[in-house]
Formats: C-alpha cells, sequence, structure tokens
C-alpha cells in the first residue's frame, strides 16, 4: 500500500472512530438525563442542563413536550 493510500485509510478510521465516540457520549449523557428511563427527555428534566432547558422548545420538533434521543442529538451537537 503506498503512503498515501495509507494516510487516507487512516483519516477515515480515525474520523469513524471519533463519531463513533462522540455518538456514545451523546447517548450516554442522554441517559443520564432521562431520570425516569421512559426514552425521552421531559423539560423538567432538562432543567439539569440550563442551556438545554433554556432553549427545550426550539429542539422539540414534534412539539411533544420531550425530547427524543434524535431531538437531543441535534442540540448536543451544535
Amino acid at each position: 500500500m503506498n503512503k498515501i493510500a495509507a494516510l487516507v485509510l487512516s483519516t477515515l478510521m480515525l474520523a469513524f472512530a471519533t463519531t463513533s465516540v462522540q455518538a456514545s457520549s451523546i447517548e450516554s449523557r442522554f441517559k443520564e438525563l432521562d431520570r425516569n428511563r421512559d426514552g425521552a427527555i421531559s423539560k423538567s428534566e432538562a432543567a439539569q442542563e440550563p442551556a438545554l432547558w433554556s432553549r427545550f422548545s426550539s429542539y422539540d420538533q414534534d412539539k411533544d413536550g420531550k425530547l427524543s434521543l434524535r431531538e437531543f442529538t441535534n442540540y448536543a451537537r451544535q
């Protein structure tokens, strides 16, 4: 394998590993905030993280009063 191909492959592997760690970290934080373990974060649960609480409604895309993992991920990646 030439040096350029090895460098490209190494870069891609590092990017994938970083994305996986970030996703795992986001899911872990979601589980910490979801104190009643119902699979969603309510506004009262979001109060544990003031920045999330203050912008809760802007991330609650379906306006159901809670954040799904997908909605929380949108917040966490900001």
